[in-house]
């Protein structure tokens, strides 16, 4: 959300500052839902996309996006991460222990999501999906709400040159994952059907779904909002209408999503800021904090701001949590180190940070130099700006400490003014950051005064596309915090340093590990790992067919077809590689060679029942899953393939005829008989007859009879042709 005045963004890890300042976003993980358990009210069990409106100074807003297009919202209580899958049972206000299906549940459902009803979340499972990280083109679709009250402190125009000045601005911080990022057409009057008085962003965002909803259904109908693609709605409502809130957005789980945000249209600068921030959020950017309050680092985009300000470049622990850290962009100091002349934060080359992780607490620090030049120029701290009713400091140039991944924010000393000048320490247990120079600064770590005893850690059988989980017990005195990282085959998988990995289908067959250190104040971090190889991934199947289906005339020399069924993996995808092979079986015996979708009867299968079994095939699955039909009705005779005979040569006493055949079933046996008139000729059994005197002047025919095990025997007679 953002505020007037003093604007927030998302959200900072903590940290303990002493003398200097430190400030530090945070990343927004979440737990699984809750599980409340026995309930005596209406349920409804559902499936869904778990959707996550920022608190921005409340609580984080969930809901689910059901299948139907209806959003529910959830109750106080449960907690998931962004865009996660969801199976579990709702329970409805009032009514009695009983579970609804078919229309009662859809009436139900409906009910809520139209009265905007908290539901509470009796049971859940989720598994955390989202969009898959990696460079993405994003769009923007921009509508303006004609029926909310006040004015708009923009014109179209305006607004759509704010609009692509935000744009860029995060196609530049993205470090390439956001290669491209365009405005969709203009912008759309469009009035909403939804009231509210504070046009979705007051009330805690309590109206925010069914606005966005709303306005995006009735101005850009079919188009995915729901941060899955990296579609983004922007609903620009009037100057006031959401009171002191000038924004709110969804959030998203990487670069690569999309989702709704609710600006305020104030001046061009305001809404910039506000846009950058609420920006922020969809790609799943946290706010940024310091000890006194939320939003308290204005160092950050995902700090304060008052729409007065340029807004900074992305600090070195977003960067890092984004994956977009460059070689060479940051020095690690986790052992100690000299000092290091950082380039400011704002260049695009060279050493631009220090990180370490405080043996004390397990937090991952980073050292960053803001000079307030480049995009950094015109920012709240290139003026020394002063917050210290809000956010208890000033704030100027110099070193910055900021640290990832707290729950309460990031903790800066009060009064301070931010940042580290020459000669200026800042502490934290064993750990002493000195500014050596204006852009330099060294790391000390003091020796640890005891160690851990004991300790382990397990993790769960990993199977490919599954989430495995690490839990790390047994150490004493207990840790402060434990910090995970996950290897393949020996070796560290970027990004991977939560309790939960989830494996692709290309580590099925190597080793998966993880390494967990425990981490105490004053002891000497303790490390243990386990590993495991990975099993293949497992195949599910969608639809009502729940085996091969064998099509075709059930006769020798027919082709029967094998109609596979719906092989998806374990969330319900088909996967990109998937090719079905096929073993069709005799009576239950493997017949040799016969293994394409198809199959051409033969004599040896007369009288026999045929079977097929599909076996889905596809890069990292398990390769012994497969469905087998019901046998077909006993294979019937076959019907020959035949043509009429055809007498050739020249019909006149002294001549010889020939049976000319051609056409017939492959390896069908033919003999021959030939006709003068009704009567056979004795011994005319050959494809060739000598015309004799005695038949001038009467008619002859080849009668030619076809013999092939498993059809039935054809006897077909040629034209008669008169002998000269």
């Amino acid at each position: 959300m953002s505020v007037r005045a003093v604007r927030a963004r998302v959200a900072v890890v903590a940290v303990a500052a002493l003398s200097a300042g430190l400030l530090a976003p945070s990343a927004g993980g979440a737990a699984t839902g809750r599980t409340p358990g026995h309930t005596t009210g209406t349920t409804v069990e559902v499936t869904g996309t778990v959707q996550v409106l920022q608190g921005e100074g409340d609580r984080d807003r969930y809901s689910l996006l059901l299948p139907s297009g209806l959003s529910v919202e959830l109750a106080d209580g449960f907690e998931a991460e962004p865009l996660s899958s969801f199976t579990g049972t709702l329970e409805l206000p009032g009514g009695t222990a009983a579970t609804l299906v078919g229309r009662a549940r859809a009436d139900a459902l409906r009910a809520a999501a139209t009265a905007r009803t908290p539901l509470e979340v009796v049971d859940a499972s989720t598994v955390a999906e989202g969009p898959a990280p990696g460079p993405t083109t994003h769009a923007t679709y921009v509508a303006r709400v004609t029926n909310f009250s006040g004015s708009f402190g923009m014109t179209d125009a305006q607004i759509l040159s704010t609009v692509a000045a935000s744009q860029q601005y995060w196609v530049r911080e993205s470090g390439g994952q956001i290669p491209a990022w365009n405005t969709v057409g203009g912008v759309v009057p469009v009035a909403s059907d939804v009231a509210s008085a504070t046009c979705g962003l007051g009330n805690g965002g309590a109206e925010f779904a069914p606005v966005v909803a709303n306005i995006g259904a009735k101005a850009f109908p079919g188009v995915d909002f729901s941060g899955t693609s990296p579609n983004h709605l922007l609903v620009m409502i009037p100057d006031g209408c959401g009171g002191s809130t000038t924004g709110r957005a969804r959030l998203g789980t990487s670069f690569a999503s999309g989702g709704p945000g609710i600006v305020a249209t104030q001046s061009p600068a305001e809404t910039l800021s506000t846009l950058n921030h609420e920006w922020g959020h969809n790609l799943s950017l946290e706010h940024a904090n310091n000890a006194t309050a939320e939003y308290g680092d204005v160092y950050e985009v995902m700090g304060a701001d008052d729409g007065t300000w340029r807004t900074p470049v992305l600090g070195t622990v977003y960067r890092w949590e984004q994956g977009i850290v460059a070689a060479g962009e940051v020095v690690d100091a986790s052992s100690g180190i000299g000092p290091q002349t950082l380039q400011p934060r704002t260049a695009t080359s060279g050493l631009r940070s220090i990180s370490f992780i405080n043996p004390d607490d397990g937090a991952r620090y980073f050292v960053d130099h803001r000079n307030a030049t480049g995009n950094d120029a015109g920012t709240c701290y290139a003026a020394s700006c002063n917050y210290t009713t809000a956010y208890g400091q000033t704030y100027t140039p110099g070193l910055v400490v900021e640290r990832e991944n707290a729950t309460s924010g990031a903790f800066l000393l009060t009064g301070g003014d931010g940042s580290l000048q020459a000669g200026e320490q800042w502490t934290s247990g064993r750990v002493t950051v000195t500014a050596t120079a204006a852009n330099a600064a060294q790391v000390a770590i003091a020796p640890a005064s005891g160690s851990f005893a004991g300790g382990s850690v397990t993790m769960s059988a990993p199977t490919a596309q599954r989430d495995v989980y690490a839990t790390a017990t047994g150490f004493s005195p207990t840790p402060v915090r434990y910090r995970y990282q996950w290897t393949f085959n020996g070796q560290p998988i970027p990004g991977a340093d939560d309790t939960r990995f989830r494996p692709t289908t290309a580590m099925a067959g190597g080793v998966l590990g993880v390494t967990a250190t425990a981490y105490a104040a004053g002891r000497t971090p303790s490390t243990v790992t386990a590993s495991q190889p990975v099993a293949a991934a497992t195949w599910s199947a969608v639809g009502t067919q729940r085996y091969p289906v064998i099509s075709g005339d059930t006769r020798v020399g027919q082709t029967l077809t094998a109609t596979g069924i719906g092989w998806v993996d374990y969330y319900g995808q088909r996967p990109a590689d998937l090719a079905p092979v096929y073993q069709w079986s005799r009576n239950g015996t493997v017949i040799p060679g016969a293994t394409a979708s198809t199959y051409r009867l033969t004599s040896r299968d007369h009288g026999a029942t045929i079977q097929v079994s599909e076996f889905p095939r596809a890069a990292g699955f398990v390769t012994t899953t497969y469905a087998r039909s019901p046998s077909t009705a006993k294979i019937g005779t076959g019907r020959l393939v035949t043509t009429k005979p055809r007498v050739s040569g020249t019909a006149k006493v002294g001549r010889t005829v020939t049976a000319k055949v051609k056409g017939w079933t492959a390896g069908t046996k033919l003999t021959y008989q030939w006709f003068v008139g009704k009567k056979a000729v004795k011994g005319a059994t050959k494809k060739k007859l000598r015309l004799t005197r005695s038949m001038r002047g009467r008619k002859v025919v080849v009668k030619v009879t076809g013999k092939r095990s498993g059809y039935a025997r054809v006897a077909v007679r040629s034209k008669p042709v008169t002998v000269r």
